[in-house]
């Protein structure tokens, strides 16, 4: 019997994907099965090594360098990962840019960022993956990493934040308009992450790490980048074939009990 979590065959793309949660993400494909192309701004140790890291499990990887807030970039990206890997079946957006800045000392070079690369960046990568799917004409998946912090507001958080919650309302919009294409669009939402911890390793154990920032937290734990690879897996696999449209909080349950 077909097993509905695999990823056999399948051809993935993860931007932002050469450490961290985009690291974790690559990884997670690459251990359902698929094959895996990574996109960053630049070639360097981090991105070999998650190439490396994809290659041990005995799947194809190829990375991508391109800055996705740039549309011409961005079409020329999507074209080479079709010629290298010959479709595309998934695709994971996961960058952001700028930092957290307090509202009145926002400057508009990191507004620019946090927009242009966290949300912009994501529309003409999941628009470039759509035309893709649709001429192939057997569906797909798309997945964005959006955040705790685009469903509540947090001190400092203004851009990423607005970036977060406009991530949410563009898998939405994709959800209903490429629906009648089979393609699935959906949106994980990361809480408080422990982004060190290496891939495989269990996680750290219940308030074991960073214990003062685990007060708020029902598991009592940061999540790590395995914990939204898999997440994603499995939304981007057969197993979650009618779901669509969703923001699924990958938190350890900090938005439930989440008072700001």
């Amino acid at each position: 019997m077909p097993n509905p979590h695999s990823l056999l065959g399948k051809k993935a793309f993860v931007t932002g994907g050469k450490r961290r949660i985009g690291r974790g993400i690559a990884l997670a494909f690459a251990e359902a099965g698929a094959d895996v192309g990574i996109n960053d701004l630049h070639d360097d140790d981090d991105a070999q090594h998650t190439l490396q890291l994809i290659r041990d499990m005995g799947r194809e990887a190829e990375l991508f360098t391109a800055d996705i807030s740039d549309s011409a970039q961005v079409e020329t990206m999507f074209k080479a990962f079709r010629e290298r890997f010959g479709r595309i079946d998934i695709l994971a957006n996961n960058p952001f840019g700028g930092t957290g800045q307090h509202f009145l000392e926002l400057t508009e070079k990191n507004w620019d960022l946090n927009i242009d690369i966290g949300l912009k960046g994501f529309y003409l990568c999941s628009q470039q993956a759509a035309f893709a799917m649709v001429e192939q004409g057997e569906g797909g998946a798309i997945v964005s990493t959006s955040s705790v912090h685009g469903s509540r507001a947090w001190k400092t958080d203004t851009a990423y934040g607005v970036a977060k919650a406009g991530v949410l309302r563009l898998t939405e919009s994709m959800a209903v308009d490429l629906g009648e294409h089979g393609i699935r669009c959906n949106a994980i939402l990361p809480g408080h992450m422990n982004t060190d911890h290496e891939y495989n390793p269990p996680p750290p154990a219940l308030g074991s790490m960073q214990p003062q920032s685990h007060e708020g937290i029902p598991l009592r734990r940061s999540g790590t980048p395995e914990d939204i690879g898999r997440a994603a897996a499995f939304l981007c696999s057969d197993a979650a074939g009618c779901i669509t449209g969703v923001s699924l909080p990958v938190d350890g349950g900090l938005l439930v009990t989440a008072t700001h």
